[in-house]
């Protein structure tokens, strides 16, 4: 009897898995990621319109960040896109934090 539990209880744990699934449409983090670069590379050196994209920016960061990618393209694309962010932001005098 103990043994048909054991088996049981073994089956159960194998099916579940320990990795995360991705939050979403893996696309639409990297378009939200390209959207904040965009708008803060063409800021340029205006600080008040970097401020304003930073702002947003910080609003939106912890969901952005905490993005998960099954696809390892993916989450070099939306990497690269969050480095240009913050490129951006020190070209124009300003940083944009990650934490």
């Amino acid at each position: 009897m103990w043994s048909l539990i054991a088996i049981a209880l073994s089956i159960t744990a194998c099916g579940k898995s320990s990795k995360p699934k991705p939050v979403t449409d893996p696309a639409a983090w990297i378009e939200a990621a390209k959207s904040f670069a965009d708008r803060a590379c063409v800021c340029q050196t205006d600080k008040d319109c970097l401020h304003g994209v930073r702002d947003e920016f910080d609003a939106q960061k912890a969901q952005l960040l905490a993005a998960t990618f099954a696809v390892p393209d993916d989450k070099a694309k939306f990497d690269a896109e969050i480095l240009r962010l913050r490129s951006c932001g020190d070209a124009g005098g300003l940083t944009i934090w990650l934490q």
